[in-house]
């Protein structure tokens, strides 16, 4: 890999996680649940340029929020696993970068078949997240519990209602964007001199 394109994937890296933190900040979060759309351009980088960079960038997105003063922070495992090791995972979604290259390259107008591997790619960041959050939630946060409810039910209703919630949520506005997937996931090759 050259440098120039190191440079640009790191730039694009970046770029997504503020985007991210943009959406997580300015975008406030309706309701009760997580019907927000924050988690997109994590999902985006990892389906444009694969698992490493998706985690880099979801790593990166977990700091700013902890510069930013966003994060509730109980201990420094919790610490450790929610802002970093959770958003990193939404990296994930980059098992299905060649797919979803293969397709937009090849077949183009076989929308079906992108929105397919996109939606698969973020279930699996997604899940992978939320399965980091659970875990913290029954370790770390579940003291918290409503009194005669146990640590596993109170962070299984708390972070399986996030998961699905924001990863619907992150799934119409991936639907809706579907058309521009040779936009903002293709990544042009240039042939060989």
């Amino acid at each position: 890999m050259q440098t120039n394109q190191r440079i640009q994937i790191l730039l694009e890296v970046a770029l997504f996680a503020v985007i991210a933190l943009i959406l997580d900040l300015f975008i406030p979060t309706l309701g009760p649940v997580k019907i927000d759309i924050k988690m997109l351009p994590i999902v985006i980088i990892a389906l444009r340029r694969g698992i490493v960079p998706g985690i880099l960038s979801g790593l990166l997105w977990g700091l700013l929020q902890v510069l930013m003063g966003d994060a509730y922070i109980l201990t420094i495992s919790q610490f450790l696993l929610e802002y970093f090791v959770a958003f990193a995972l939404i990296g994930f979604a980059g098992f299905f970068s060649k797919p979803i290259q293969n397709v937009l390259q090849k077949e183009p107008d076989a929308l079906g078949k992108q929105i397919t591997l996109a939606s698969i790619g973020l279930i699996i960041g997604s899940g992978a997240r939320y399965i980091i959050h659970f875990l913290a939630g029954y370790i770390f946060w579940g003291s918290y519990a409503p009194e005669g409810q146990g640590a596993f039910l109170y962070s299984f209703i708390v972070n399986g209602t996030s998961f699905l919630t924001e990863t619907a949520t992150v799934l119409v506005a991936m639907l809706l964007l579907a058309k521009y997937f040779k936009t903002l996931i293709q990544v042009e090759t240039k042939p060989n001199r």
